[in-house]
């Protein structure tokens, strides 16, 4: 028996988040300007922010079934846990607000983040009835996208001076594009497959290329976050801002099968933690 918790990935376009950035555009409409008012007066701002990006190593669930050797009538079921290390990487987001009276402030948001995947461990492997007491470590080269468009509402907490502490959080959606992750596909099955045929004083046959369907590289779910930071004004128009923001989401879903009849599903989570520095700006 074999199993196969290798993952391939192939590119894909990464999706507009065109319909959300309207839903959201539309929600903030109602809100008008006064005519004659003046930028410095106005409620409405415009923001731009960078963030150094730290991602949780990520969890994910591999199940699946497989025709070994090919054209078997009946397939083995495989499991298998995995886990995936990035290094850090960046955010890059625009904003368009509105300030409410109160303190709170309303904002649609559209992002673009990135991190090198370095590192894949794979263990708790079933192929069956056996269970595989072995970890595997997969070379892995490459990056992980994410993108999404967020709804954020904020509380500015007064002061009396130019440095403004807030606090808040918001939800929407994340697109996570893996395209660019790289790695040998065949890694895992096959040191499952020798470990499976050492039990019996035998060598496994080196499995042909394709033997690990190749599963889609992208999927969006809902996603939330909450964060705290402080603004100092800069002139009446202007405010830099300082903040950090712990962003996650769930349930994204992988699969593919191949023309041998193997399978593989795989189900994961992202987590980051975002320390962010931007500037807003009435208009």
């Amino acid at each position: 028996m074999v199993v196969n918790t290798g993952m391939h990935i192939n590119r894909m376009d990464k999706p507009a988040f065109r319909a959300t950035a309207i839903l959201a555009a539309a929600a903030l409409a109602p809100l008008a300007v006064p005519a004659g008012a003046q930028a410095a007066d106005s409620p409405w701002y415009l923001g731009v922010q960078v963030s150094v990006m730290s991602v949780d190593d990520a969890e994910s669930e591999v199940t699946g079934e497989n025709f070994v050797p090919p054209g078997t009538p009946v397939a083995t079921p495989y499991s298998g846990r995995a886990a995936s290390e990035y290094d850090a990487g960046f955010k890059v987001a625009g904003m368009v607000g509105y300030r409410l009276r109160g303190g709170l402030r309303v904002e649609g948001e559209l992002f673009l983040s990135r991190a090198k995947v370095d590192r894949q461990t794979y263990g708790s492997i079933v192929s069956g009835p056996n269970s595989i007491p072995i970890k595997v470590d997969i070379p892995v080269s490459g990056s992980a996208e994410q993108a999404g468009a967020l709804a954020n509402v904020w509380f500015d907490i007064p002061t009396g001076s130019d440095w403004t502490p807030y606090i808040g959080g918001g939800a929407g959606f994340i697109r996570i594009d893996q395209g660019g992750v790289e790695y040998d596909d065949n890694k895992l099955t096959q040191e499952v497959a020798d470990y499976l045929a050492g039990l019996q004083g035998r060598q496994a046959p080196t499995l042909p290329p394709g033997f690990v369907p190749s599963i889609s590289s992208s999927d969006t779910q809902f996603a939330w976050h909450i964060g705290a930071g402080v603004g100092y004004r800069l002139n009446d128009r202007t405010t830099l801002q300082f903040g950090y923001r712990l962003q996650t989401a769930r349930d994204f879903e992988f699969s593919g099968r191949n023309a041998l009849g193997n399978s593989i599903e795989v189900k994961t989570e992202f987590r980051a933690h975002l320390f962010e520095i931007g500037v807003r700006t009435t208009f």
